[in-house]
C-alpha cells in the first residue's frame, strides 16, 4: 500500500512508531500499576505532611514549655527554689514541667534548673538524677550538666569520678571561660585525690591556654602553693 495523501495531493508521512509504542508502553504500566502509584505518591504526601506536622508541633511545645520555664524562675525568685520545684497556684512547677516537656531546649533547661535547686539545699542524689538526665543540643548547657554532675561528686567525696568529668565537661564547653573553669575545677579534684603531677599538669596547661581568664590567675596561685612539693612552678 502506498503512502495517504492529503486533500491537496501531498504524501502524509507515516506516524514514529518507537514514540508511539513508548507511549502505549506508559500508559499500558500505568493501568497495570495505577493503584500501587497512586498508593506510593499518597504516602510521599503523607510521611512530608507528617514532617510538617511534628515541626509544628515541636515548635509549638517548645514556646509553651518556654513560657512555663520562665514563669517558674519568676516564682523561684520572688518565693524561693523550693517554691520552683513543684510550683504554686497557676504556675507549674519545675517537676511537672520536665515531665511534660523534657525533650524540648526549655525542658532541658529546666532539668538543669531544678538540679542546681537540689543541689544548693545538699540534696545531691535528686540533684544527680536530673542533671545527668539533661539531654539537650546546647553544648554549654551540656557541659554545665556534666560539671553539675562532677559537683555533686565532689561532695559525696568521689573524687577519682568527679575529675575526668570536670575534664569531659570542659571538653564539652565551646566557651573559653567555661572550658578554663571545669578544667580548673578538675585539677582541684585531682589535687583532693592525691594526685599532686596530674593536678600540676592541668594548671600549667590552663596557664597556657586559657591566659587572661579568671580561671588561668586561680592556677597561677595553685601552682605556687605547690612549688614546695613539685619543686617547679613554670608554666
Amino acid at each position: 500500500m502506498g503512502q495517504l495523501e492529503d486533500m491537496t495531493g501531498q504524501q502524509i508521512p507515516p506516524e514514529n512508531d518507537s514514540h508511539v509504542d513508548k507511549a502505549d508502553r506508559l500508559l499500558e504500566f500505568f493501568i497495570l500499576h495505577k493503584n500501587k502509584i497512586i498508593a506510593f505518591s499518597a504516602l510521599a504526601i503523607l510521611f512530608a505532611g507528617g514532617l510538617l506536622y511534628l515541626h509544628v508541633q515541636r515548635q509549638s511545645a517548645e514556646e509553651t514549655a518556654h513560657l512555663l520555664v520562665s514563669n517558674a524562675t519568676v516564682l523561684a525568685q520572688q518565693q524561693g527554689r523550693e517554691k520552683a520545684v513543684d510550683g504554686e497556684g497557676t504556675v507549674k512547677g519545675l517537676r511537672e514541667i520536665i515531665r511534660e516537656y523534657g525533650s524540648t531546649p526549655s525542658g532541658n533547661f529546666a532539668k538543669i534548673l531544678i538540679a542546681d535547686g537540689f543541689f544548693a539545699s545538699r540534696q545531691i542524689d535528686s540533684a544527680l538524677v536530673y542533671y545527668r538526665a539533661f539531654s539537650g543540643k546546647n553544648r554549654d548547657l551540656a557541659a554545665s550538666a556534666i560539671a553539675g554532675e562532677a559537683a555533686c561528686l565532689v561532695s559525696k567525696k568521689n573524687f577519682s569520678e568527679a575529675a575526668p568529668a570536670y575534664e569531659k565537661a570542659s571538653e564539652t564547653a565551646e566557651n573559653p571561660a567555661l572550658k578554663a573553669l571545669y578544667l580548673s575545677d578538675a585539677g582541684d579534684s585531682y589535687l583532693s585525690l592525691g594526685n599532686v603531677d596530674k593536678a600540676v599538669d592541668i594548671y600549667k596547661r590552663i596557664v597556657r591556654k586559657y591566659a587572661g581568664f579568671t580561671a588561668a590567675a586561680k592556677a597561677e596561685e595553685s601552682l605556687l602553693t605547690l612549688a614546695g612539693k613539685t619543686g617547679n612552678i613554670v608554666p
